[in-house]
């Protein structure tokens, strides 16, 4: 599927006016000349002005609002996008009870397989990314990964 620049632009200015206005409901800081509000200020007025210059190329195009692409004339692609939704919802309901490493590496497992890498490739990959990364967000940046049926062997 591909929108028109100025569909995309469009929605992308609304976004960055709601987040505009809901960041000037945050609380000032105490004793500071800036408060909460001024990173998702400024990141909504630089989301702003993007938008205004998509809405403008797109305008130039003059072509349609909307495009099918080849993915989206075949059933496959639909399927991988449901792959990922899937693989999303079921991070989401799976990971306290499982653990993240269990999880993480069912979800790469059903990605990777879905891109049509080998069985045991997917594997060796799905297992060694679920490690690095419980290992740098848990070790290197001290966010707290779930371990789940895995916690009596934390390492």
């Amino acid at each position: 599927m591909r929108f028109n620049d100025a569909v995309l632009g469009g929605a992308l200015l609304v976004f960055s006016i709601v987040i505009g206005l809901w960041s000037q409901s945050f609380p000032a800081i105490p004793g500071q000349e800036y408060g909460a509000a001024v990173f998702p200020a400024t990141v909504a007025t630089g989301m702003g002005l993007c938008s205004l210059v998509l809405i403008v190329s797109g305008l130039r195009q003059k072509g349609v609002a909307l495009a099918f692409a080849g993915w989206a004339q075949d059933w496959r692609g639909f399927v991988r996008i449901l792959v990922v939704i899937a693989s999303v919802v079921f991070y989401i309901a799976a990971a306290k009870p499982l653990g993240f490493i269990p999880t993480m590496t069912l979800v790469l497992l059903a990605n990777l397989k879905q891109l049509g890498v080998g069985w045991l490739q997917s594997i060796v990959i799905a297992i060694a990314i679920s490690l690095l990364i419980q290992w740098s967000f848990g070790d290197l940046l001290h966010v707290p990964l779930p371990w789940g049926i895995l916690s009596a062997y934390r390492f």
